[in-house]
């Protein structure tokens, strides 16, 4: 089986710093660009079908790969960003200074982000589909690299994950999951 995990294309909240989480917001210019690029960059992959967070800037992201793919495009909201709660649309900055980030005032605890991922990644992996493609976010793709590695939570800030980057996960024949992709944004 083989995974494919992509960051949604640049909106503006992106540019400008701001908190996103379950708001929806759309790509802007670049990242309608960037999602083209990913859609062309991964047009000779086999991908049998393509799970995608509900939210409109990781669906658009999802449609500019499946244009190239005979595969249905599942959106849910099990891989929707982290819920940041009152500090949706506040500058990172701002928000870094106020609160202790895995705690903000009515939003979701990193671990409960996660729970809620792995579970949906659970049904993901035992699909019947070999190779997927699976769109979401910041918080969705380093999820997946800790569900895909076997690594805790607070392992999340090791990895990178840029708008439209790609990583690829493999697993063997034993049920062994590696990591062959990491970051990759050479389509941009």
């Amino acid at each position: 089986m083989k995974i494919f995990t992509i960051r949604h294309g640049e909106t503006d909240w992106n540019v400008q710093g701001r908190l996103q989480g379950h708001t929806d917001i759309e790509l802007n210019e670049a990242g309608l660009l960037q999602a083209k690029n990913i859609g062309l960059r991964l047009a000779n992959e086999k991908i049998d079908i393509i799970y995608s967070s509900d939210l409109m800037r990781a669906v658009d992201t999802a449609k500019a790969i499946a244009a190239h793919h005979n595969a249905e495009i599942i959106p849910s909201p099990a891989l929707r960003e982290k819920f940041f709660g009152i500090y949706e649309g506040r500058l990172i900055d701002e928000v870094f200074e106020d609160i202790d980030w895995d705690f903000p005032d009515g939003g979701e605890h990193i671990d409960a982000a996660f729970a809620r991922t792995h579970g949906y990644l659970d049904e993901i992996a035992a699909s019947k589909h070999e190779n997927i493609a699976i769109v979401g976010h910041f918080g969705t793709v380093i999820a997946c690299i800790c569900y895909f590695l076997g690594l805790p939570a607070y392992e999340r800030m090791k990895f990178k994950v840029g708008n439209t980057a790609i990583h690829c996960f493999e697993r063997d024949a034993k049920g062994k999951w590696a990591m062959t992709l990491e970051n990759c944004t050479l389509h941009l």
